[in-house]
């Protein structure tokens, strides 16, 4: 680790990285976990000239996250392969040690999964294919982006959330573009266009309940916003709709109260 080179944006990346991953960001932590040269480098007057300081340039409080240390799991470990496969990144087992050290080294512990290969299948992906898996990247991002517009697909969050999560979620990364917005705008794209293509009427609302309902999935406010429809919600609120949410689930033939509660 001592050997990699260095750059502000790599350190903020990597202090990031690992404060999602729910490590301590102290010091002793780093060592543990093979980044003092990271943290040396961080010292550097041309860099950050304390490691604090570069915690404070990553948007984090050195008081509150150099005491956090979060036990990792085999479902923690499993949740983190995960998120690292939607994302689009390479989880071979050469480019995860070099890019994700930390899940790497808890992961082959024998106390965990004892193997790399065991905690990608864990997590329920097939160790064979990752190796020769098409990965994720911007060009990859912006030329499926072109693609399905080509096609006249509804590009708006909800539609494409909906239909290409995967897309949706490495595009949003901040590794890419950090936001669906952003990509679609790198693809050449009019977002505010996009957005309006997704009208959402009186028909779709109710469609989209009914249909959201039968997969069972709740339809409360929570809920909803929680799974990125906010922007239908807001649509069916307006005076020239249904006036509110609760009006809109109504609509749709389902009791309001019960939705409320589950």
């Amino acid at each position: 680790m001592s050997r990699r080179k260095w750059s502000r944006e790599k350190i903020i990346q990597t202090i990031n990285d690992l404060h999602m991953a729910g490590h301590s960001l102290s010091t002793r932590r780093m060592a543990e976990l093979g980044y003092s040269g990271m943290v040396t480098t961080a010292y550097k007057e041309e860099f950050f000239g304390s490691w604090r300081d570069a915690i404070r340039a990553a948007g984090l409080d050195p008081k509150e996250v150099c005491k956090r240390k979060r036990k990792w799991t085999e479902e923690r470990i499993v949740q983190e392969i995960q998120r690292l496969y939607r994302e689009g990144e390479d989880l071979s087992h050469s480019a995860a040690k070099r890019h994700h050290q930390y899940l790497v080294v808890v992961a082959v512990d024998d106390r965990m999964f004892g193997s790399w290969r065991n905690a990608i299948e864990a997590a329920g992906l097939d160790y064979e294919k990752i190796s020769k898996h098409r990965f994720w990247s911007k060009d990859r991002i912006i030329e499926d982006i072109k693609e399905l517009h080509a096609k006249g697909e509804d590009l708006s969050h909800e539609a494409a959330k909906n239909s290409h999560g995967a897309l949706v979620s490495a595009a949003s990364s901040k590794r890419y573009f950090g936001s669906w917005r952003g990509a679609v705008e790198a693809a050449g794209l009019d977002y505010a266009k996009i957005r309006k293509i997704n009208r959402w009427t009186e028909e779709k609302i109710i469609s989209t309940i009914r249909n959201l309902h039968t997969q069972g999935k709740s339809v409360n406010n929570s809920n909803m916003r929680r799974m990125g429809y906010r922007g239908m919600m807001e649509a069916a609120s307006r005076e020239s709709n249904f006036g509110s949410w609760a009006a809109a689930v109504a609509a749709a033939g389902l009791d309001y109260d019960v939705v409320r509660k589950s």
